[in-house]
């Protein structure tokens, strides 16, 4: 198998690699360590070998004294993310568990490291779709006329290019989708007044506040027009 693609990969991201709790520490230790890392929400426990087994919440330590055991509080049963795992498994994950922190652990479930909400974020920051300079538009459309190879053909025929595209599920309308597409162009007129005849309606376009201003208006006078 090929190694994943260093903008997938979650080892490259890990942090706290070497903050841990035994599991047979007290709940004055845990709070020293939170201490140490005030950005964490939760803390890796691990047994004498090494072995992950869970997370402990920092608001488990709540009114707890300081000598009482860790064993006998309410952890987090977050389980551990293999070192293949990808960027979106980790974000599942997160989801799913509702936690900013995710363990990755070896074959043997050895604690490697955290996957954090923060390391993701400067993921995020750093892919070249974020950082290219373009606009955003919102699309909605039924999900049964949604084809991205028709959108790319759309706007590659007004001379731009597809930097990213996201698909958001529609809360309202289970049978509908919004499409999040970033594009290389300030331009959007065209693009937009091509992708609604195709039945992908603008719900938002961000960019330069003035060409923003600008192409909002001429869509507006075009959807005047195409009402005649």
């Amino acid at each position: 198998m090929k190694a994943l693609p260093p903008t997938l990969a979650v080892v490259p991201l890990l942090r706290y690699r070497r903050v841990t709790l035994p599991a047979d520490t007290t709940v004055e230790e845990a709070r020293r360590l939170f201490k140490r890392h005030p950005r964490l929400y939760h803390l890796p426990i691990v047994d004498a070998a090494g072995h992950y087994r869970w997370l402990l919440p920092k608001k488990a330590l709540a009114r707890q004294k300081p000598d009482v055991p860790l064993l006998s509080l309410t952890f987090k049963e977050v389980p551990p993310l293999a070192p293949t795992a990808t960027i979106y498994d980790a974000l599942q994950l997160m989801h799913a568990h509702r936690t900013p922190e995710v363990p990755v652990t070896d074959s043997q479930n050895h604690y490697l490291g955290l996957l954090t909400a923060d390391s993701l974020i400067q993921w995020w920051s750093q892919l070249g779709a974020v950082q290219e300079r373009g606009s955003v538009l919102v699309l909605e459309t039924d999900l049964t006329n949604y084809s991205l190879t028709h959108i790319a053909h759309i706007v590659e025929s007004e001379h731009a290019q597809i930097l990213s595209a996201y698909i958001l599920s529609h809360e309202e309308e289970p049978g509908k989708i919004y499409i999040v597409l970033k594009v290389n162009t300030p331009y959007l007129t065209s693009i937009i007044s091509l992708l609604e005849r195709e039945n992908y309606r603008l719900v938002s376009a961000h960019g330069d506040p003035i060409l923003e201003k600008n192409t909002q208006d001429q869509i507006d006078f075009v959807r005047r027009l195409m009402d005649l």
